[in-house]
């Protein structure tokens, strides 16, 4: 079994709706963030890959750590990921611009998160947190 190891946020807005993003090739939605690189710190990769794939800085914008999960990969065969997960509350949509690996972002509410076919990280971790917040 291979091993990767990602740091991903659940990304709400003001009204709480949640951010996912389908990168190219994949059926499936999941959250903003990727591998991190060796010997990189949590925040720095989660800065970078923001940047990235959706053209925001985390620095402006509430950031806290959620916790660690374990699960499969969805998008590489006989893989399971290692993942640090923060929440990212952005104050401001407005500079989201996505990258050429993503194919698609979906603002996602409480009443149409089951029309997403969500990986497996989102959906197990992230989605039952976000389910429970108040906004």
């Amino acid at each position: 079994m291979n091993h990767i190891y990602l740091v991903n946020a659940l990304v709400t807005d003001t009204d709480g709706k949640m951010l996912a993003v389908r990168k190219k090739n994949s059926i499936y939605f999941q959250m903003v963030g990727g591998k991190r690189e060796k010997d990189e710190e949590l925040l720095d990769t989660l800065r970078r890959e923001f940047l990235e794939e959706i053209n925001v800085d985390i620095l402006a914008h509430e950031v806290s750590f959620l916790g660690k999960h374990d699960t499969l990969a969805v998008n590489e065969e006989n893989t399971k990921v290692h993942a640090n997960v923060f929440h990212v509350k952005l104050n401001s949509v407005e500079a989201i611009k996505i990258a050429s690996e993503i194919d698609e972002m979906a603002w996602i509410t409480k009443e149409t998160y089951s029309d997403y076919k969500l990986a497996h990280l989102l959906e197990e971790f992230s989605l039952p947190i976000w389910l429970e917040m108040e906004f």
